[in-house]
């Protein structure tokens, strides 16, 4: 009888001591979690680093006053192992370029959500199923530059350790020369012991 009251405060104090790991940590700190994989900081450095590149190099300023480049960024082909978000990657990078360019460039959309939005809005206006506004009708705005990238791998392993070089490298592409404008690369290197989660 003893033992059926003693079990239940021991099983309570056991699943008390089980708690779980719950906090916030710097995105530019080292992930304690590991692997040799792209962490949250070199997503955020890489892409501080390739727009502040493309800023300083001045391929995207007009010579013209009044006038603003148009560009837009269209994929970031994964050849790595790293089953990372390319859209991460991207959505940072421009986020940096708006913020630093500002209104001197036009950035524009050119994923697959962002014209089918265009498409249908000007189908409805068209239509007169909604309101036009007057001042702003036109047609879609083309590009001089393109923005594009590669995430590469070199993999090497022995009995317990891993080795991962990363090099991701973007291109920007004059859209009527075909003449490549600027490149860049960020690369990194992991060594981590082997692991189901990170082999």
């Amino acid at each position: 009888m003893r033992y059926t009251r003693v079990l239940p405060v021991l099983l309570l104090g056991l699943v008390a001591s089980c708690g779980t790991v719950d906090e916030r940590i710097d995105p530019d700190a080292n992930d304690p979690v590991g692997g040799a994989v792209l962490q949250s900081q070199d997503i955020r450095t890489m892409a501080d680093q390739m727009a502040r590149d493309i800023v300083s190099f001045g391929v995207l300023r007009s010579a013209d006053q009044g006038e603003r480049i148009r560009f837009h960024i269209t994929e970031l082909r994964n050849d790595s192992s790293d089953t990372i978000d390319k859209e991460l990657i991207l959505t940072e990078l421009r986020t940096q370029l708006f913020r630093s360019l500002g209104g001197q460039v036009a950035i524009l959309d050119r994923s697959k959500e962002g014209l089918e939005a265009v498409r249908a809005e000007r189908a409805a206006k068209r239509a007169e199923a909604v309101d036009a506004n007057p001042n702003r009708v036109g047609s879609v705005l083309g590009s001089d530059y393109v923005l594009k990238g590669t995430i590469k791998e070199r993999v090497q392993q022995s009995r317990d350790l891993k080795s991962v070089f990363y090099v991701v490298t973007f291109e920007l592409t004059d859209l009527e020369t075909s003449e490549l404008r600027w490149t860049n690369s960020y690369q990194a290197k992991f060594v981590s012991e082997k692991s189901v989660i990170s082999r």
